[in-house]
C-alpha cells in the first residue's frame, strides 16, 4: 500500500473559503469523500500534517467511514507572523499584551499561533492530549502564506527545543515546515526528525540531514515549471519562485547523491479536484525529479514507513505490523497493479497533467485490488 507522508485531509477547500465561509461540519463531510478517494488511490496510509482529523481518524479506525491508515499531527503550531498565523492584518491589533483575535484556522483547530516557551508547550501539549502521532511546527515562511517571507526563520531555539523535548517526554517525534539552512541547523540542534519541503538547503546541511538520519518530505511539484498554475499560490511569489527553481531544480537529485531519506509527500490541501491531480501529478513529477522510479516506490512505501515508525507508542497502528514493507508480520496493506511501476508510474496514477486536467474524480483503471489490514476495500476482479 502506497504512504503519503504529508497531507491536509481536513483543508479540503481554498483556504479563503474554509476561513469565511466554513464550518467543522462542512470540513469533516468533505474529509470523509477525501479519505475514501486516498484509499481508492491505493494509498492506505497518510500522514496529515495539520488539521483537526483526530475525529476521522477514530471513524475510519471504527469502521464508520472509509480511508486510509492516519497518523494525525492536530493543530500545526506557529509563532505570530509565522507560516501558519491566517489572521487578517485587522485581526491581529497593536498591543503585544491584548489576547488575539483567532482566525477560524484557529477556532477549527486547523493551527495554533503561540508564542514563547509556556505557549508553545500547551499547544504541543493539546496536541499530544488529543492524540497526535506526531507534533508539526511551522519553522520558517512559505509560499502560500500571506505575511512571512520565505527566507525567515521561526520560532526561537528555545521554543523549539522545548518542543521537542516535551514531544520526546511523549515518546514520540517533531516536523517542521522549513526551506533554508540556518532554520534547518537550528532545528537539528534541538533533535527535529522531520523536514517538509526543505528546498532550499545547500550541501553541507544535506550531509548534515543523511548524518542525522532526519527525513526529509517535499512536495516536489513546488519546484515543478507548472506551478504556476497553482490558484493557491499568491501571484506576487511567482517571480520569487521562479528564481528559486533556476538555483534549486536539481533538488531531487541532490538529494539522493548526499543519501538523505526521502519521503513522499504530495501536500494534499484545496479543492477536491485541484488536489487530486496535484497527488496523481505528484507521482509523475517525482519520477522526473529523482530520475529513478525505484527510489520514488521507496518513498511512498518502505522508506514512509520506517517515518510512521518514529511515532512508537502513539502509533495507533503498531498491533497490525510494519508499514511499508511485504514480510511477516507486517502490516496487510496491498495493491495489485496492472503494469510495472518501475517502467511507468502512470500504472499507480502518475499523470503529466495538473489543472488541465479533467475535473472530475475518475478512479485509476489499472489498480484492481486496494487491501487495507487484509480487508480489500476495492476489486475490479470480481
Amino acid at each position: 500500500g502506497l504512504i503519503d507522508g504529508h497531507a491536509h485531509i481536513m483543508i479540503n477547500n481554498n483556504f479563503a473559503n474554509v476561513e469565511s465561509d466554513m464550518d467543522l461540519t462542512d470540513m469533516s463531510y468533505r474529509a470523509s469523500i477525501v479519505a475514501e478517494r486516498f484509499l481508492m488511490d491505493g494509498f492506505t496510509t497518510v500522514r496529515d500534517m495539520g488539521g483537526p482529523a483526530f475525529g476521522l481518524m477514530r471513524n475510519i479506525n471504527s469502521g464508520h467511514i472509509i480511508g486510509p491508515k492516519i497518523f494525525p499531527s492536530g493543530t500545526f503550531i506557529s509563532q505570530t507572523s509565522g507560516h501558519g498565523d491566517f489572521r487578517d492584518r485587522g485581526d491581529a491589533g497593536f498591543s503585544p499584551t491584548s489576547a488575539h483575535d483567532a482566525s477560524n484556522f484557529e477556532h477549527f483547530g486547523i493551527g495554533a499561533v503561540a508564542d514563547g516557551e509556556a505557549e508553545v508547550l500547551k499547544a504541543t501539549r493539546t496536541n499530544l492530549r488529543n492524540g497526535a502521532t506526531q507534533i508539526k511546527i511551522m519553522a520558517g515562511g512559505g509560499g502560500s502564506s500571506k505575511y512571512d517571507p520565505i527566507d525567515t526563520v521561526q520560532f526561537s531555539k528555545e521554543e523549539t527545543c522545548s518542543i521537542v523535548e516535551t514531544t520526546k517526554d511523549w515518546n514520540t517525534y517533531v516536523a517542521a515546515h522549513v526551506f533554508n539552512d540556518r532554520a534547518m541547523n537550528r532545528l537539528m540542534d534541538c533533535g527535529v526528525k522531520s523536514f517538509e519541503h526543505g528546498f532550499f538547503m545547500n550541501e553541507e546541511t544535506m550531509q548534515r540531514i543523511s548524518k542525522e538520519g532526519v527525513y526529509v518530505v517535499p512536495q516536489m511539484w513546488g519546484l515543478s515549471p507548472d506551478l504556476a498554475k497553482n490558484p493557491l499560490m499568491p501571484k506576487d511569489k511567482l517571480p520569487l519562485i521562479k528564481v528559486l527553481r533556476e538555483k534549486y531544480g536539481n533538488y531531487g537529485k541532490q538529494l539522493l547523491a548526499n543519501n538523505v531519506k526521502v519521503v513522499f509527500a504530495s501536500d494534499y490541501v484545496g479543492t477536491f479536484a485541484d488536489a487530486e491531480r496535484a497527488r496523481r501529478y505528484e507521482i509523475w513529477w517525482r519520477g522526473e525529479a529523482f530520475g529513478n522510479n525505484f527510489e520514488v516506490l521507496k518513498q511512498m512505501t518502505s522508506t514512509a514507513g520506517e517515518l510512521m515508525a518514529l511515532s512508537g507508542p502513539r502509533n495507533p497502528y503498531a498491533a497490525s505490523g510494519k508499514l511499508g514493507v511485504v514480510e511477516v508480520g507486517a502490516a496487510a496493506d496491498l495493491i495489485l497493479v496492472d503494469g510495472n511501476p518501475l517502467k511507468d508510474l502512470s500504472v499507480i496514477g502518475g499523470n503529466d497533467k495538473w489543472f488541465d486536467a479533467d475535473p472530475e474524480y475518475k478512479k485509476i483503471d489499472t489498480l484492481h485490488i486496494v487491501m487495507k489490514d487484509g480487508v480489500i476495500y476495492r476489486d475490479e476482479l470480481k
